[in-house]
C-alpha cells in the first residue's frame, strides 16, 4: 500500500489545514488513540528570527489537539550546540505557547542521559532518558505518541533539514559533534532515525527558508519565501521526498534521506507515494548554500583537504555570516581550516589566528604558532565544535555572546543558570566573553540567589 502524504494550503486557516492532513486517515482520532501522551518536536534550533518551527503553528496544532479531547500535551526539544533550548523556548515565544495549552515542556538538553548504542556504530552515545523511556525502552508505555513539526528548510551542510534530520536533537550536543564531518553525518542521521521514528509528521511550509538553515535576521527577506503549506503523513521519509520536492531536490540529492529509503524506514520515491495536493507547482529549486556575507575585513585560508563543509567550515562560515550582519562586529583577523596548505596560504596573514578543527591544527598549528609569535592564536580542536567557534569568533569580533540574545541581560542570566541547576549538558560560550568554558560559579550561583526565580518551565 503507497503511503499518502498530503499538502494542505493554509490559506484557509491552519485548522482545516490539520483536518486535511489527517481526513486521509480518517480523521485525528484515526491517527492518534484517545488518551495518547502527544509529544510534539518542533525544529527548534535557535532564537533567531523566522528560521525555527512558525509558533503560530505550533500554537494552532496544540490548540487543535486540546479541541480534540487530548489533554496529555508535551513540547519536546534539544536546540542546535552552544545554546540553552530553555532559553531558546524562552526568546521565541514557545514556552509561553506550552503554558497556554497546559502542555508538558521537555528541555532535552537538561537532565539525566542514558547511553544508547547506535545500529552500526560501536561507541555508545548519551540520549535523554526521558527519550529513551518514552520512545525506545521496549517496556515503554504503549501511550505516547510521537508528532514531528519540523520547519520547511534547505541547510548548507545536509541539502534539506526535515522530519528525518528532526532526530538529531536526540544525542547530547558532545555526541553529535565527532560524526559531524563529509564522511558520517549523512549515515549518523539515518541512524538516528533508525533508532526512534515519529509516528507522524507535518512539515510547516507557511514560509520556507533557504540558503542554508541558519540565515542572519538582516538577510532573511532574501533567504525566506511564502508558501502557505503543510505537507503529512504517517510516514516521515515519504513526507520528507515530498518537501524536498517542494525545495526543487530530490531524493538522491539528500543523502541522509536517501540512507533512510535504501535501509527500509520509508518511502523515497514519489512515484510511489500517494500525494494529495498539488505537488506539481513547485517548480522553482531554492539553494542551500550560504550567502556568504561575510565581513569585508576577515582573511578565510582554506586548506586544500578535509575543509568540510559538514564540519569545521561549514559551522564557521555560517557563524561568521550570522555575527557579520547581525552586530556590530570587528574583523581584522584571520581564520584557518582544514589541511593541506601550501607555504604560501600562510604567509602574512593579517592579525589574530582562529584555528577550527584537528585537521588544521594537527597539519599547520605549531607552524602558524612559529611564524606568528606575537599573534593571539586561539584553536578550536574539535570536528564541529559550535561553541568553540562561536566563543572564538565572539571574542576576535568583539561581540558579547550575551547581547546575541535578545532579551534583557538579566533574565537571560537568570534562564541559563536555571537550565544549569536542572542539569543542562549543552556547552554554551560564556555568555560574558572570553573563552573559558561555562560552569555554575560562586558568583553565578549568588546571582541566581538575588535574582529570584521566574515562573517555572518545566
Amino acid at each position: 500500500m503507497r503511503p499518502i502524504v498530503t499538502i494542505a494550503d493554509t490559506t484557509q486557516g491552519l485548522p482545516a489545514a490539520f483536518d486535511a492532513i489527517f481526513a486521509p486517515y480518517g480523521g485525528i482520532a484515526k491517527v492518534i488513540p484517545a488518551g495518547s501522551r502527544v509529544h510534539i518536536k518542533p525544529n527548534g534550533v535557535h532564537f533567531s528570527a523566522g528560521i525555527h518551527t512558525d509558533p503560530a503553528v505550533l500554537d494552532a496544532l496544540l490548540g487543535y489537539l486540546s479541541d480534540h479531547g487530548y489533554r496529555h500535551l508535551a513540547l519536546m526539544e534539544n536546540c542546535t550546540q552552544g545554546v540553552s533550548t530553555r532559553l531558546v523556548f524562552a526568546v521565541n515565544g514557545y514556552a509561553d505557547i506550552a503554558r497556554r495549552h497546559s502542555a508538558e515542556l521537555i528541555y532535552l538538553d537538561e537532565g539525566r542521559t542514558v547511553p544508547y548504542t547506535l545500529e552500526g556504530e560501536e561507541v555508545p552515545i548519551r540520549i535523554p532518558r526521558r527519550l529513551y523511556e518514552s520512545f525506545i525502552d521496549p517496556s515503554r508505555q504503549p501511550d505516547n505518541f510521537y508528532l514531528s513539526l519540523p520547519k520547511l528548510k534547505t541547510h548548507s551542510m545536509t541539502t534539506t533539514t526535515l522530519g528525518v534530520k528532526n532526530q538529531q536533537a536526540f544525542p547530547v550536543d558532545r555526541d553529535r559533534m565527532h560524526f559531524h564531518n563529509h564522511e558520517t553525518l549523512h549515515v549518523r542521521l539515518a541512524r538516528l532515525y533508525r533508532m526512534v521514528q515519529p509516528d507522524f509528521c507535518i512539515i510547516e511550509g507557511v514560509t520556507a527558508i533557504f540558503h542554508g538553515h541558519l540565515p542572519p535576521t538582516p538577510l532573511l527577506q532574501e533567504c525566506s519565501v511564502q508558501l502557505n503549506v503543510l505537507i503529512g503523513g504517517q510516514d516521515t521519509v515519504a513526507v520528507d521526498s515530498v518537501g524536498c520536492k517542494v525545495m526543487g531536490y530530490s531524493l538522491e540529492e539528500v543523502e541522509h534521506l536517501r540512507l533512510a529509503a535504501e535501509w527500509g524506514l520509508g518511502e523515497g520515491q514519489l512515484e510511489s507515494i500517494e500525494v494529495l495536493g498539488n505537488l506539481n507547482r513547485f517548480q522553482k529549486r531554492y539553494p542551500y548554500t550560504l550567502l556568504r556575507r561575510f565581513h569585508p575585513d576577515v582573511r578565510i585560508v582554506e586548506g586544500r583537504e578535509r575543509a568540510c563543509v559538514e564540519g569545521c567550515k561549514g559551522n564557521t562560515e555560517c557563524a561568521l555570516e550570522i555575527l557579520t550582519n547581525e552586530y556590530p562586529s570587528q574583523g581584522g583577523f584571520t581564520i584557518v581550516f582544514g589541511k593541506g596548505f601550501d607555504e604560501a596560504d600562510l604567509d602574512d596573514l593579517p592579525g589574530d589566528i582562529l584555528i577550527v578543527g584537528p585537521c588544521a591544527i594537527n597539519d599547520r598549528g605549531a607552524d602558524l604558532r612559529r611564524r606568528y609569535p606575537d599573534r593571539r592564536i586561539v584553536e578550536v580542536d574539535a570536528h564541529n565544535d559550535i561553541r568553540g567557534v562561536t566563543a572564538g569568533l565572539a571574542t576576535l569580533m568583539k561581540v558579547r555572546p550575551l547581547d546575541m540574545v535578545p532579551l534583557r541581560p538579566l533574565r537571560s542570566l537568570w534562564i541559563v543558570l536555571k537550565a544549569k541547576l536542572h542539569g543542562l549538558n549543552s556547552r554554551m560560550p560564556p555568555l560574558l566573553g572570553g573563552l573559558a568554558p561555562t560552569r555554575l560559579t560562586k558568583a553565578e550561583r549568588r546571582l541566581s540567589a538575588s535574582v529570584g526565580p521566574e515562573e517555572e518551565s518545566s
